[in-house]
Parts: structure tokens; C-alpha cells; sequence
């Protein structure tokens, strides 16, 4: 909430399916304004009478009414939309609209016009921190990457004075990303629902793929979940048990990550930018409803810090001599394991869950849940 420019006419929140969009808007509007405030208003734009009122008379009739701020949710359920955003924003120049989008919406591609007047932030599931907090109502601190590495022991002081989070990593790796988890429905079985609607809502619908393909989507992501740990990624095997064309893996695996149903990894030296070197499912959650068998815990950590680290921060493997090596935003050479098996070295970081973690450059891996 803190890091939006809401001074901004248009806003965009953007987001993976279920982590908590509509209640986003909803949380702004009973911050900002008074429930019989007739300044904001909230809008479903999947309401029939969209279907003969323009969303453009509507925005006049609010803005005449003494309106200053609509927040509309589900806006891809509105033909044109886009075009009458920008009809609003010259038409009204007091009107301010906050809009909800989908993961898999790319403006700077689909409307350079609208991107270059509206500013668009993504909306993360929960953090590690952020569910300690719903859990037990301790505030924590937020740390910079910076302070994760160069004042490793000091944060840790500071924040095991009040609590110690390892022990929420297990319960946050299983059901912890989602808000749902709130919900007295089976969580299970509520992830299985999101992850079809992403399918079938985000990716057949918005990106206007067929309904054929949905099997073969379905099934590229239950192929990752399965793979060995530290896998390097092989199309072509893709591509044979999918039945496709290498090339439409590709597509599939861009369209999922942008859902962030995936998150690729690419090598530091790979100047092909279109080819991950390794795919890992978008959050730890995830694993639990897709993989078979026992995790691996040095996997489903990895999972962890990547989608930690993905709000703002790049990461790459690093060395071709090792695959379990990454480099984070170019300049922490980072290994990241359960436990450290094999010599300790000293030109790179450890993000471990157990063993000796008072070593120098040794990082509890909890700590890359305070984030954000």
C-alpha cells in the first residue's frame, strides 16, 4: 500500500490469481474514505448492466455526482476497456481510477497509449513476515537485500528478540503465500481451484488461446513439478511428452511465468534471453498441491527465496561449473540448501534452514522472508 504514488490518475494493481486483489481495493477505499462517502466508489466491472451502459457515461455520472475515485475490479470482463480508460482520463480530469488486472497483462506491449499515463504495480502474495503478522500480530521489520547480506548478524539479533520464524517456515512453505489460508475451506483443494482459473481465466481467456491446449498446459506444469532437483531445463523432452512444437513450450512457459505460475531462471552468461536454463514453480505453496512423493527441502527452499527475491531482484545461476550456485542482482554469488553438504568455501553466500549458522557469509533462510 505504502509504495504506490496514489497521487497517480490511473493506478494498476496486477497479480497472480488469489493473492488478494479485490481486497486490496476494498482495504483502500475503508482507509481512505468514509462507507457513506459518495468520493469512492467500488465496481465489479462483471456487472450486466455494463452490458448496455458504456463505462465512460458511467464515470461522467459518478464525476457529476461528486465522485473522485473508482476502483474497479475484473476489468478484462469489460470489452475495450483500455479504449475508455483513456476516454476517462481526458474526459475527467478530477476522476481518478484504481483497477485490478491480471498477472498476464503486459500494457507497455498490448497499449503503449494507456501505459505511458497509467502506472502499474505488482501485488505479491504473502511475505514470510506478512503471515507471522496475521499469525501471531508481532510487526516485524521490513530488510533490504543489502541488510540481509552485510548485516546478517545483526537483523537476526534484532528480529529473534521477539520471535523466532523458523518456526512458521514449515506451515508458510505449505499454505502460507495465499490469503485463502484465512478461509475455513481445505486450502488444498482451494489452491487446485486457483491454479485452473489462472488456466482458464488468465491464460484461455485474456490471452485468447484455445481450449484444446488446456490439457497440454496442465500438463507442462505437472512435468516441472515432478523434475529432479537442480534440473536443467530440456525443451525438446517437453516438447515430445506434451505432443507440441518445441517453440509452443516456449510460448506456454512465457505465458505461465508472466501468471507467475513459473519463474525461470536464466545463466548470468546467457545472452539468449528467451531460453531459462532451470523453471521452478511461481511459490513454495504450489509444490504441495503438484508435486508427488517426497519434496526435496533443498528445492522447495530454493522455490522460497526465488519468489522472495522476485519483488524487485534478479537472480541467475551463476557458474557453469556448478548448478546450485545463483547470483543475486549481479553481485551475491549465493548457495542455497537445506543443510550445507560438502566443504565450506568462502566465495559464496549460504542460505541454509539448519546446521552452523553462525558461520561468516551464512544466512538463515528465513531471513529472505522479511522482504517485503
Amino acid at each position: 500500500m505504502d509504495e504506490i504514488n496514489w497521487e497517480e490518475r490511473i493506478i494498476g494493481i496486477k497479480g497472480s490469481r488469489g493473492v488478494g486483489k479485490t481486497t486490496f481495493l476494498l482495504d483502500y477505499a475503508r482507509r481512505h474514505f468514509a462507507p457513506t462517502s459518495p468520493e469512492c466508489l467500488y465496481i465489479n466491472l462483471n456487472q450486466f448492466s455494463f452490458t448496455v451502459h458504456s463505462l465512460v457515461d458511467f464515470a461522467g455520472e459518478f464525476v457529476r455526482s461528486g465522485g473522485r475515485t473508482l476502483l474497479l475490479d475484473q476489468v478484462f470482463k469489460y470489452p475495450n476497456w483500455n479504449e475508455e480508460f483513456k476516454q476517462c482520463y481526458h474526459l475527467y480530469p478530477t476522476l481518478q481510477i484504481v483497477f485490478t488486472a491480471s498477472a498476464v497483462m503486459n500494457l507497455n506491449e498490448e497499449d503503449p497509449e494507456l501505459a505511458a499515463i497509467a502506472s502499474v504495480y505488482h501485488l505479491a502474495g504473502f511475505s514470510l513476515r506478512e503471515f507471522i503478522h496475521l499469525d501471531n500480530g508481532i510487526v516485524l521489520p521490513t530488510l533490504t537485500l543489502d541488510d540481509i547480506m552485510t548485516r546478517t548478524s545483526e537483523v537476526v539479533t534484532e528480529i529473534t528478540r521477539s520471535v523466532n520464524p523458523a518456526l512458521w517456515m514449515d506451515r508458510y512453505l505449505e499454505y502460507g503465500y495465499y490469503p485463502f489460508h484465512l478461509e475455513p475451506r481445505l486450502y488444498s483443494e482451494n489452491l487446485l481451484k486457483t491454479l485452473n482459473m489462472t488456466l482458464e481465466v488468465d491464460l484461455l481467456f485474456i490471452k485468447q488461446l484455445e481450449q484444446r491446449l488446456l490439457h497440454k498446459l496442465r500438463k507442462l506444469i505437472y512435468l516441472i513439478a515432478q523434475q529432479p532437483p537442480l534440473s536443467m531445463l530440456n525443451v525438446s523432452q517437453l516438447a515430445g511428452e506434451i505432443e507440441t512444437s518445441r517453440t509452443t513450450v516456449m510460448n506456454y512457459i512465457r505465458y505461465l511465468s508472466d501468471a507467475r505460475v513459473l519463474r525461470p531462471v536464466f545463466k548470468v552468461d546467457d545472452t539468449d534471453s528467451k531460453k531459462p536454463a532451470m523453471i521452478y514453480l511461481g511459490n513454495p505453496n504450489l509444490h504441495n498441491v503438484l508435486a508427488e512423493g517426497t519434496l526435496n527441502r533443498s528445492e522447495l527452499l530454493r522455490t522460497f527465496v526465488f519468489n522472495q527475491l522476485s519483488k524487485g531482484h534478479e537472480f541467475r545461476i551463476a557458474s557453469r561449473s556448478s548448478l546450485a550456485l545463483f547470483e543475486i542482482d549481479g553481485k551475491y554469488p549465493l548457495q542455497i540448501e537445506a543443510e550445507l553438504s560438502g566443504r565450506y568455501r568462502s566465495d559464496r553466500y549460504y542460505v541454509l534452514e539448519y546446521g552452523d549458522l553462525s558461520r561468516d557469509k551464512t544466512i538463515p533462510i528465513w531471513l529472505f522472508g522479511f522482504l517485503y
